[in-house]
């Protein structure tokens, strides 16, 4: 099963890929590697979701953010290669980072809702 299938199997709507609003590229290609800029998360109504774990957002609640952070890598990913995810071989790395308080400890539970 490719990517693609895999994304309607799950019966994901990947969110539309931004444009970059300051002097960088969203993605860029180098040889076979293909590299994406930071993104950010942003709910299905196109809000930003900001706030701190442990603070203004719960464990849950960060999971959700992560998750949709991903997908708006994936959706870049797939405007990177006009929209055929079939040439996809692997992730080689994702790095993620989690806004939380100094007492919050459950950062790869949030993480985990981008994988």
């Amino acid at each position: 099963m490719n990517y693609n299938q895999k994304i309607n199997e799950l019966k994901i709507n990947l969110p539309k890929a931004a444009d970059p609003v300051g002097s960088y590229v969203a993605s860029k290609i180098s040889g076979k590697m293909l590299f994406i800029s930071g993104q950010i998360s942003i709910d299905e109504n196109g809000k930003l979701i900001k706030g701190k774990v442990g603070k203004d957002l719960n464990t849950e609640d960060g999971y959700y953010a992560a998750r949709r952070c991903a997908l708006s890598i994936v959706a870049q990913i797939k405007k990177a290669c006009n929209d055929d995810l079939t040439i996809i071989k692997s992730c080689v790395k994702l790095t993620g980072f989690v806004n939380s308080t100094d007492d919050f400890v459950e950062q790869p539970k949030v993480i985990n809702g981008a994988s």
